[in-house]
């Protein structure tokens, strides 16, 4: 049947044009024409599976939930509605198993009224701990299944604590991707570095992830320390064999 509709339509296409300017509606046109349409379809079908996944969710499960994904009473400092993102374990562990598809399909819920429904621009702060819990597959996937909405409306990504996966995908993009990217995919060490784009006097996110921030601290100090001792000591022997 699709193929009869196609040739139909090369027919009908054929026998109306007239002209230089008139562009042959060819096979490959209509059916690919025909297979994009198929594409939304099963795009709005995935995004509706995800948000039947996360409103079956039980209540218990939500409980933790909110404590990995919440709307933040603060904007960015262009009006964008902020959503907070931090998959950690129930104390603030890094390494705790969780079930990202459906803490994701938890968030849409949460997101769609906002977005999708009354079409208001958001941003979203990732704190990553330095695991980003979904790989490049994962985020292809979820990119194809969300409603347009979500990248119309986008204002900005943050990522705190990226991982090494982000910044060296950020790193390869560096000299080829679009400005528009690096409008609105940001990285941030600290949670500090958020105050260019956030009011921080405003704007916060619970203890343990300020916790973590001052552990990397402690870490990027003894590093330093470490780095320094052995500097100093290689310096030393080298000039007491130069010497000798």
């Amino acid at each position: 049947m699709a193929d009869a509709t196609c040739g139909a339509a090369v027919g009908a296409g054929g026998a109306s044009a007239s002209g230089a300017d008139a562009a042959p509606a060819g096979p490959m046109q209509c059916c690919r024409r025909r297979s994009n349409e198929a594409e939304e379809v099963l795009a709005r079908q995935r995004y509706e599976d995800l948000l039947a996944r996360g409103r079956a969710v039980d209540s218990k499960q939500r409980h933790w939930y909110d404590k990995l994904c919440w709307w933040s009473d603060v904007s960015t400092k262009t009006g964008a509605r902020i959503f907070c993102l931090a998959p950690r374990g129930p104390k603030g562990q890094t390494e705790y198993p969780i079930s990202m598809w459906e803490l994701i399909a938890y968030c849409l819920t949460k997101l769609h009224d906002h977005v999708v429904t009354e079409s208001r621009q958001f941003a979203i702060v990732w704190v990553q701990l330095n695991d980003h819990r979904l790989g490049l597959m994962d985020l292809r996937r979820l990119k194809a299944s969300l409603h347009p909405r979500y990248l119309a409306m986008l204002e900005g990504l943050h990522i705190v604590h990226p991982s090494w996966l982000v910044r060296a995908l950020r790193l390869l993009l560096w000299p080829i991707a679009e400005d528009e990217l690096w409008d609105r995919w940001h990285a941030h060490e600290r949670v500090e570095f958020l105050d260019s784009h956030v009011d921080m006097k405003k704007f916060r996110l619970p203890k343990d992830i300020y916790e973590y921030d001052k552990w990397l601290d402690k870490q990027a100090q003894e590093a330093t320390e470490q780095a320094n001792k052995r500097f100093g000591s290689g310096g030393a022997s080298g000039g007491l064999g130069g010497f000798g």
